[in-house]
């Protein structure tokens, strides 16, 4: 019984640690120095976060994953994903357990976009990040997937291309009128 609970409780602060990082960064509160602004005593050393961030495929931008705490939220520019990550003992590491769920659209994929991102977000990885950038490393056979910084207050969704976006005086109507109801557009 003692085993069960000891298996049970290191997940959960893991977790826990993972949630409290994700709230300090998202209050614009700076993990790496106390209230008085003087370096908090750590014994890894500071890294950029991952958490509060978009991150944008660099092979195809029409992918990407959102980090909110422990969720993931993201498109493989075509299905919705989302799952949970959690944060391993040394700094540079993260578990995306088996990978993320996703709806079951079906789209070609001629770029590998889908593949790729879905590799990308399963199991163990190494993360590091040099400015705007982020690589996801697999530690057994050293694959590894670059991601671009999304900007603040860049649309979450996929950007539409041209042709699959009809314009509003080409779009085809597809509302109906019935006498006597009034016409809402």
């Amino acid at each position: 019984m003692m085993r069960n609970t000891a298996s049970l409780a290191l997940p959960l602060l893991a977790g826990a640690a993972v949630l409290t990082a994700g709230c300090a960064a998202s209050a614009g509160a700076d993990p790496a120095t106390s209230t008085s602004g003087a370096p908090a005593a750590s014994s890894a050393p500071s890294k950029p976060a991952l958490v509060g961030s978009q991150w944008r495929l660099k092979s195809d931008p029409t992918a990407w994953f959102w980090v909110r705490g422990s969720n993931i939220t993201g498109n493989d520019s075509c299905n919705t994903l989302t799952g949970t990550a959690t944060s391993l003992a040394t700094a540079d590491r993260v578990d995306f357990g088996a990978g993320l769920a996703a709806t079951q659209r079906y789209c070609t994929d001629p770029k590998g976009t889908q593949t790729a991102i879905s590799e990308a977000l399963k199991g163990e990885r190494i993360w590091s990040r040099n400015g705007t950038e982020l690589v996801l490393t697999d530690p057994d056979n050293n694959r590894a997937w670059t991601f671009v910084l999304t900007p603040a207050g860049a649309s979450s969704s996929a950007a539409p291309t041209p042709s699959a976006t009809p314009s509003a005086s080409t779009a085809p109507s597809t509302s109906t009128t019935v006498p006597g109801t009034p016409v809402v557009r």
